[in-house]
């Protein structure tokens, strides 16, 4: 469940989940911007006015070409042969001035300035059996609209449903499939604050109807939230303020019956705060990773000589020093019951700024976390993985290439065959360095991928996502490991 490099990213490389909390030693900082103006709506000749804002794989629409490189790039991925990415939004660009002549008055003409649109934002995605699902958020109108987008597994095709329009700066939906429905989950916030709309998207590639269930609030905003599937049921988890401390509550659903009343309990400690929880399937429940802030120990000022005063730092420390957190690690059941103590996955005085969880093949786990070591307030930090094995035991995966960068890691397994996991994550200079996990896993670039994003896997083929002005194009490629 990843955040993407469309509208600049306006949540930088995580969720801003720890405001002026004592959370903010995990140092997950973001900053969410958006230009004023609305987008315009437009549709393809394929759609109906029900979907409105995907351009099909039969228009005239030009390739996932790859982005303005420093340099050369080894290319070891190709594009899939279809005419056209599918695209989400419109391709608009800031309109030049008339000129770049003052007016009368010597200042400038106010009409040479146009407000760039709202750039789409992706959300999640994932495989189903036929092709790729993903969610988004676009402005419609002057409002900000969910949406969920069913693609054909080669992205030549697909439809656009729109779930309403959302308030407060949200993120996109979280979603997972049950049958040919789609369960979502829809931030949004109300008078009270945060808030989360549950709905199911019935027989969402053919007629697609919405309905909507219960609500669920005193959600805190900001905060990522983590949705999975297993059996009949799936399981919610969230970050909510309670008695003064962040904590992580979950919730069972079941998809059948959204109108029921949904008890969340509490599932992180009580006494620390803890938020962006994660969930993976496993057999017979689910894996839970969250972050766990730590108290900053206080930096001690040098000795001063005799008879003076000093207020200098010892060297090496720091009147901003973050402190520091931890990963945590449990298991669940199906009904969300936690089954095992929390497995703390990261050494001590580590910083993790971000995370990302993924089930493993052997039924353990994969974490891959961004660490930060370097100056507080910088951007990203080295990346790691460690595989937590079915009996609790884990190690560190030696991770070879660029592991300096920005923003969360991805992992992505493949749905089709969950023994392929490829890992991604933002590097140096705009390029993406990823790889399948592997024995000996190398992280490279690819000339293809640069500038865009990695988000979904099936059948040995990855989706791929570019920025392409307010728009968003979608297209699969083959990659060698």
């Amino acid at each position: 469940m990843h955040k993407l490099r469309l509208s600049s990213w306006r949540r930088s490389v995580t969720q801003c989940v720890f405001v002026a909390l004592p959370l903010c030693a995990v140092g997950l900082l973001a900053c969410k911007k958006k230009p004023p103006a609305p987008l315009p709506i437009q549709e393809s000749a394929e759609e109906s006015a029900e979907f409105p804002g995907a351009a099909s794989g039969s228009a005239a629409l030009p390739g996932l070409s790859p982005s303005p490189s420093q340099g050369p790039v080894a290319t070891r991925c190709r594009e899939l042969p279809h005419s056209s990415p599918f695209r989400i939004g419109d391709v608009v660009t800031p309109r030049a001035g008339k000129d770049n002549a003052d007016t009368e008055d010597g200042g400038p003409d106010e009409d040479d300035e146009v407000p760039d649109p709202y750039a789409v934002e992706l959300g999640p995605a994932r495989a189903d059996a036929d092709g790729f699902v993903l969610s988004a958020l676009r402005t419609l109108k002057g409002q900000s609209h969910a949406l969920l987008a069913l693609l054909a597994d080669d992205a030549g095709s697909g439809k656009v449903v729109d779930l309403g329009a959302v308030h407060g700066d949200p993120d996109p939906p979280l979603f997972v499939t049950h049958g040919k429905d789609v369960l979502v989950v829809t931030p949004d916030t109300d008078a009270g604050g945060g808030m989360l709309k549950l709905g199911l998207v019935h027989d969402a590639r053919g007629s697609a109807e919405v309905h909507w269930g219960t609500e669920l609030s005193g959600v805190r905003r900001d905060s990522t939230i983590a949705l999975e599937a297993s059996g009949e049921h799936a399981f919610l988890a969230y970050a909510a303020d309670s008695a003064g401390k962040i904590r992580v509550f979950g919730a069972s659903i079941d998809p059948s019956n959204l109108k029921q009343k949904i008890t969340p309990e509490a599932l992180s400690a009580i006494g620390a705060d803890a938020d962006s929880p994660r969930l993976a399937v496993r057999k017979g429940g689910y894996w839970l990773a969250l972050l766990r802030a730590l108290d900053a120990p206080k930096a001690k000022p040098k000795p001063a000589p005799p008879g003076e005063s000093s207020t200098d730092l010892a060297e090496g420390d720091s009147l901003l020093d973050i402190g520091t957190g931890r990963i945590e690690l449990m298991k669940l059941d199906a009904q969300g019951k936690p089954v095992s103590s929390a497995l703390v996955v990261t050494a001590p005085g580590a910083r993790p700024m971000s995370l990302d969880l993924a089930a493993a093949a052997d039924g353990g786990a994969y974490v891959g976390f961004r660490g930060d070591d370097s100056t507080p307030g910088a951007d990203g930090g080295a990346l790691e993985l460690v595989h937590v094995k079915p009996d609790g035991s884990f190690e560190k995966v030696a991770l070879a290439g660029e592991l300096e960068g920005t923003g969360t890691p991805s992992l992505l397994v493949d749905s089709v065959d969950p023994s392929k996991l490829w890992l991604s994550a933002a590097g140096q200079n705009g390029a993406t360095w990823f790889g399948r996990l592997s024995e000996h896993s190398t992280l490279a670039p690819d000339g293809l991928v640069r500038g865009g994003d990695l988000i979904a896997a099936r059948a040995g083929r990855l989706l791929l996502s570019r920025t392409n002005g307010t728009a968003a194009d979608l297209g699969v490629i083959q990659c060698s490991d």
